[in-house]
């Protein structure tokens, strides 16, 4: 587990940041996601998981502070993001949190699977850089904004 606090974020300053749970194993798209949260000016804390497994032995252990917002990639490596996602919707404590899959498949089998476990949102991740910093950033935005 890595935590990841946005560098503008000063003790004791309001309001607070957005509790951010990502399950990502490539570090440049976690780091695209960080610059689309800071071109937004979006406060944020952010806890990531780099694999399945990892993630499944976390969310089971910990009652701990509930995230606002979790992303979650679909290809991870030790169990699919399917299985986290699982997990995820099993855990009473995170009912109502949104959850956006933020993956490159594009296969509208996953699409429909995903779509049947509760996501909020689907996020195709984008080829350009600036494609995705501004459709992801808009993307969690959106999922921010709907689910108080």
């Amino acid at each position: 587990m890595h935590v990841m606090v946005d560098p503008t974020i000063t003790p004791g300053s309001a309001p607070e940041p957005i509790r951010i749970l990502m399950i990502e194993d490539n570090a440049g798209d976690v780091y695209l996601v960080e610059k689309a949260l800071q071109q937004r000016q979006i406060r944020y804390e952010l806890t990531r998981y780099v694999d399945g497994e990892q993630a499944i032995r976390a969310l089971a252990t910990d009652d701990g502070i509930v995230p606002d917002l979790i992303l979650l990639d679909l290809n991870l490596p030790r169990r699919e993001g399917f299985d986290v996602l699982r997990t995820i919707r099993g855990k009473p404590a995170l009912v109502g949190v949104p959850v956006g899959v933020l993956t490159s498949s594009a296969a509208a089998r996953d699409r429909h699977r995903i779509a049947l476990l509760g996501v909020e949102r689907y996020i195709h991740k984008p080829a350009t850089l600036e494609e995705f910093i501004d459709q992801v950033g808009h993307a969690i935005e959106d999922l921010l904004a709907n689910h108080p």
